[in-house]
């Protein structure tokens, strides 16, 4: 069976299982569905204002977490996601700087574990589909520059926001593409001042903050099931 094969099966499955399961327990009760996020692919993009530039996430960034649906009725699901954790390596991007392409050394380190909630919205929201819900799940990172190109030259930086960066992931989507076929989160955050340590923190801390520091910075960040 192929992969594809097997993913759309499991889907079936699935919905058919919760919409037998919600109406049967209705009269008696809820169903709870639970579902463990293992290694799910985190792929997407930010997009510092001021730059105007996408930065693109790298290969192996990774979800891990886990999820509750508490369902009375296909218009009737709460819930909670819990110990939510985006892992992303460090990686490479190059950003166009007065007009000279420099590769730039970053990070993304989630502060804590995120939780969030699930609850029915109009089914409208989701193009008439039935088991429409949304999900919201805040979560914060400190995003580190780690190095700076110049003139060919790696120059090592020890450079971070001065505050968490705020993610307020929400999406609306059926509980069955929640939990078998993945998400995409897209919306725009503040990025706060930089600091550096270091002798030269002194002089790179403003360059960098003018660079990437400020509102209306546009992310969009999917979640899938891994391969």
């Amino acid at each position: 069976m192929s992969r594809k094969t097997g993913r759309l099966t499991a889907l079936v499955v699935t919905v058919a299982s919760l919409a037998a399961l919600s109406v049967a327990a209705a009269p008696a009760g809820a169903f709870v569905f639970n579902k463990n996020f293992v290694n799910w692919t985190v792929s997407g993009s930010i997009t510092p204002k001021k730059l105007g530039q996408k930065v693109t996430l790298p290969a192996g960034a990774t979800f891990n977490g886990e999820g509750s649906a508490n369902v009375e009725g296909l218009q009737n699901i709460t819930g909670s996601v819990s110990n939510a954790v985006i892992f992303v390596p460090p990686f490479t991007s190059d950003v166009s700087i007065l007009g000279l392409s420099t590769p730039v050394g970053l990070s993304f380190s989630q502060v804590g574990s995120a939780s969030g909630t699930l609850k029915s919205v109009a089914t409208s929201n989701c193009g008439g589909n039935e088991g429409c819900v949304n999900v919201s799940v805040p979560a914060t990172a400190n995003i580190g520059i780690t190095s700076v190109g110049l003139l060919g030259i790696k120059i090592p930086t020890n450079c971070t926001t001065s505050k968490a960066v705020a993610f307020n992931l929400s999406d609306d989507l059926t509980v069955f593409e929640l939990f078998e076929t993945g998400t995409t989160f897209t919306g725009t955050t503040t990025i706060p001042s930089v600091k550096c340590g270091g002798l030269g923190g002194i002089f790179i801390a403003p360059v960098l903050t003018s660079l990437f520091s400020g509102p209306d910075n546009a992310y969009s960040l999917s979640f899938s099931p891994p391969a």
